[in-house]
């Protein structure tokens, strides 16, 4: 929920303040900044400071704290200095991604290997609730106030993190062998990750098929109007239909307990979303495109859970932050990639139907890296943890 909140009204407050497009563009992509460099440092550092009471809680206590505060100077500051105001939306950024990271590695840390999917399916489940609860009731109170919305995320945000705070279980015994184990240099941890088996035809696939559903919601909107001739209301419509699709998909995905199924099913919502996007491109059909927008919902839900689930089987016990980060980090990467590289096409080609094209290239892509990423399974019996 603050996500969506800070991406969807954090550039209608600074255009508030000084309304210059291009400037705002250049300043949302603290997004994607803090989101490759705060996991990376709440990766390895909740892997080897979490301790037998706490696990990683202070790093969600934290990040809510941080997120909180930002949100509300955001709201106190909405029509001061262009930069505050940016500058409060970036500590936003870093409070939601340091509990990002820390609440992802907890799917490994408390779930053993068959209820990978359940976890996690659970938390992609509970995210798009947020992020539709943040679009809607954001938007009611931004009629009012373009910075009620931040309100309403920073009094919401350590009240939802409470649940997790007093009722998640601490792993004692992956916080005593992280503080055991001799501590390695960041760079030198993270490369160590990246030769793994395993490990790179994993984040290969995910950095593809993230570049291709990324610049997607930027978008969408310009590409209904321009190209399908809807308003933005009927246009934002669609995108809640997608999302409620998908959300169905991530709740049956969740329900996989045989590992062996994660990497085909991936691999299938690969081809479903890489399918769906370029019959998109290839018609400009108002009913074509509904048909066809259907496999790619139905992929993006297989996608979303069993992504992180087949890559969850590959991480050694005790090691669970600095994966994750790695994980979450190069996403961002992906993201911040796909944002101008799609502006880029749609100008020039100057159509938004170059958009799915480039979407359904990177998803399908995907599968090639992905093919040889070993099973849940096999990984299994692969991992060891870091010297």
């Amino acid at each position: 929920m603050v996500r969506t909140v800070a991406t969807t009204y954090l550039p209608v407050i600074l255009a508030e303040v000084r309304d210059s497009p291009g400037l705002i563009g250049s300043v949302m992509i603290i997004n994607a900044v803090a989101g490759f460099v705060v996991p990376l440092a709440v990766g390895i550092w909740s892997d080897r400071r979490h301790c037998d009471r706490y696990g990683r809680r202070p790093f969600i206590a934290a990040g809510s704290l941080v997120a909180a505060a930002g949100l509300a100077a955001v709201a106190l500051g909405a029509r001061n200095s262009f930069l505050l105001v940016a500058l409060f939306g970036l500590v936003a950024y870093v409070g939601v991604n340091a509990v990002t990271t820390a609440h992802r590695a907890l799917v490994h840390d408390c779930f053993e290997d068959g209820s990978h999917a359940r976890a996690n399916g659970a938390q992609e489940v509970a995210m798009l609730a947020g992020a539709l609860l943040g679009l809607i009731a954001g938007g009611l109170l931004a009629m009012a106030a373009t910075w009620a919305p931040f309100v309403l995320a920073a009094v919401a945000m350590p009240l939802l993190a409470w649940p997790t705070l007093r009722r998640v279980p601490v792993a004692t015994d992956l916080a005593q062998r992280a503080l055991n184990r001799a501590p390695r240099p960041p760079i030198r941890h993270y490369v160590g990750i990246l030769v793994r088996p395993g490990v790179r035809a994993m984040l290969a696939a995910e950095m593809l098929w993230v570049l291709g559903y990324a610049a997607l919601p930027v978008f969408f909107v310009l590409y209904a109007k321009n190209v399908l001739g809807l308003s933005t209301g009927v246009a934002s419509l669609w995108l809640a239909g997608f999302a409620v699709t998908s959300g169905l998909v991530m709740a049956a995905a969740a329900r996989i307990v045989n590992t062996r199924l994660y990497k085909p099913f991936l691999l299938l919502g690969l081809a479903l979303m890489g399918a769906g996007f370029l019959a998109v491109a290839a018609s400009s059909s108002l009913l074509a495109v509904s048909i066809a927008v259907i496999p790619a919902a139905l992929g993006f839900g297989l996608i979303s859970t069993l992504g992180f689930s087949l890559f969850a089987a590959i991480i050694p016990r005790g090691d669970a932050g600095g994966y994750t980060a790695l994980y979450f980090s190069l996403r961002a990467a992906a993201a911040l990639l796909a944002l101008p590289l799609a502006g880029w096409m749609i100008a020039m080609t100057g159509s938004y139907r170059s958009l799915f094209l480039l979407a359904a290239a990177a998803t399908l892509a995907a599968l090639l890296p992905l093919s040889f990423a070993p099973s849940a399974q096999r990984a299994a019996t692969m991992r060891a943890p870091l010297a």
